[in-house]
């Protein structure tokens, strides 16, 4: 059942899933406001739809032209419709008050063109939009009071809420993420409840049924812009907001909202979120492989990152299918390298954006952003290392042995290197060279063909111990498709390698 709903969600891009889980809630939420189970009727929820939707994609599209950059409108309908789910909408009879929530879509969308470093907005847009039009109420008291709603913590969109928001973390594998967030701040409103008098029962439906935490999991913490590069960051990012999102510990000076908990933590994790947006030139495309190219791009001068590590490959392009205009690609190149480089492998079938990946011509752009991931090897290189690869699963080891090879590394390598035939070995240039200027033994296992030097089959225990008996010692980095990942990743377990010792690489674009 996992498998074949990984396999669904593999078809669609991240960013069309959270939208299409977005407009399922909206449509839920209407069907619930025609038999009166949400305290907004249709129409009412229809106007308010219609008022985020066109503010949104107008002011997304004439700022683009008025500063002549490229915009991205899908981006700009996630931003409205979680507005749409925060600010309350108008009563029918008091429908001219729906400017109050297109000014809260105006400003959100526009801080993503002004409050930005290097091209990337540094809060989540929707939170923002929200933050500021409470000040300026706050500093215009004489005009009226606003605060968000988060209506959509309804007990009537719980089940819908879940059911999405299960899909959006398989698809993104923010397990630990998102339940650190949320059992931190499910223990600081019973903390807070607890001080005030409120009964233990009673709040834990309020807090799942009612309140804010799930949709701000799901839908805005997980933001990739604002989320922080590596796994133990964003651990401590997700407890700061839990707490900050409950407490009221600073209420004599400035009362927290979740949205503005969100804000806060932005703000505090600029420094280690801060990626560039980079406009990348084509300078070589060529075949490394049976049906995989590699790709190669001008790089800028100040540009750093660990070998092991992705970015989000940003490729515009007319009728997009379900996958959408965004990929994530490990950076194949070493960071001593003069270049970037990705390699990307073409099936039979392939998406609308490898489809204009591969028209590219020299000189033609690509926007690359959000460098972040944690598969990189361990600092001390007296730790022994064993890499398996599957397939294009190679990349983050082409990158890694290549600035093995700069550094001149002495590290104890082995790699086994899974691929169906011999003509699908991506890197084969490096890896011979490796192994003439490094320690390092790699292991070429071909599941379809039989090739003497090759080990045939997939691979075993048996391999494993034949080629590395000293298996317990070192730490074990596994690079490839989902499925084989988990697979050899028990396959290790069963072997009795301790979890710690187990590195699996993980990013959107590999599900």
């Amino acid at each position: 059942m996992f498998h074949l709903i990984n396999t669904h969600l593999d078809a669609i891009g991240m960013y069309r899933l959270v939208t299409l889980s977005l407009s399922f809630l909206v449509i839920c939420s209407l069907v619930l406001g025609v038999f009166n189970f949400v305290p907004y009727s249709a129409l009412e929820q229809l106007v308010s739809l219609f008022v985020v939707l066109t503010t949104a994609l107008i002011t997304n599209v004439v700022l683009g032209k008025l500063l002549q950059i490229h915009v991205n409108n899908e981006s700009a309908v996630i931003t409205a419709l979680i507005i749409f789910f925060l600010v309350l909408p108008a009563l029918w009879n008091n429908i001219a008050e729906s400017w109050i929530i297109a000014l809260v879509t105006f400003l959100a969308i526009l801080s993503k063109f002004i409050f930005v470093r290097q091209k990337q907005h540094l809060v989540n847009p929707a939170a923002f939009g929200v933050v500021l039009v409470a000040l300026f109420y706050q500093f215009f008291p004489n005009l009226g009071y606003f605060e968000s709603a988060w209506w959509i913590g309804q007990p009537a969109m719980f089940v819908p809420l879940v059911l999405v928001g299960t899909l959006l973390v398989i698809k993104l594998r923010r397990f630990k993420l998102i339940s650190v967030f949320v059992l931190t701040a499910f223990i600081f409103y019973l903390f807070e409840g607890w001080s005030i008098g409120a009964g233990f029962w009673e709040q834990i439906p309020n807090f799942w049924l009612s309140g804010p935490t799930l949709f701000l999991a799901f839908f805005m913490l997980t933001e990739p812009f604002t989320l922080p590069p590596t796994k133990n960051l964003q651990i401590i990012y997700a407890m700061l907001i839990g707490f900050l999102s409950q407490t009221t510990i600073f209420e004599s000076f400035l009362e927290l909202t979740p949205e503005l908990a969100l804000v806060i933590g932005n703000l505090l994790f600029f420094a280690f979120t801060l990626r560039q947006k980079l406009f990348l030139s084509l300078i070589e495309k060529r075949e490394i492989a049976k049906n995989t190219f590699e790709f190669v791009f001008a790089k800028p001068h100040d540009m750093a990152f660990v070998a092991g590590q992705y970015m989000e490959w940003m490729l515009p392009h007319d009728q997009s299918d379900n996958r959408g205009i965004r990929r994530y690609f490990t950076i194949a190149s070493a960071p001593s390298d003069k270049c970037l480089r990705i390699g990307v492998r073409f099936g039979e079938k392939i998406s609308t954006y490898k489809t204009n990946l591969l028209l590219l011509a020299v000189g033609d752009k690509i926007i690359a952003s959000q460098r972040a991931g944690d598969f990189t090897l361990p600092k001390d290189n007296t730790k022994k290392v064993a890499m398996v690869a599957g397939g294009i699963g190679i990349t983050p080891f082409a990158s890694q042995i290549s600035e093995m090879i700069h550094n001149k590394e002495k590290r104890d390598t082995i790699l086994f290197n899974c691929n169906n035939t011999e003509a699908e070995i991506a890197y084969q240039e490096i890896l011979a060279d490796a192994e003439k200027k490094l320690p390092i033994n790699v292991i070429n296992i071909l599941a379809k063909e039989k090739i003497v030097g090759c080990e045939f089959g997939f691979l075993t225990e048996e391999i494993i111990k034949k080629h590395a008996p000293d298996y317990l010692e070192r730490e074990w980095y596994i690079s490839g498709p989902p499925m084989m990942v988990r697979s050899y990743r028990k396959l290790l377990k069963d072997m009795k390698v301790p979890l710690k010792q187990i590195v699996t690489d993980f990013f959107p674009g590999l599900v």
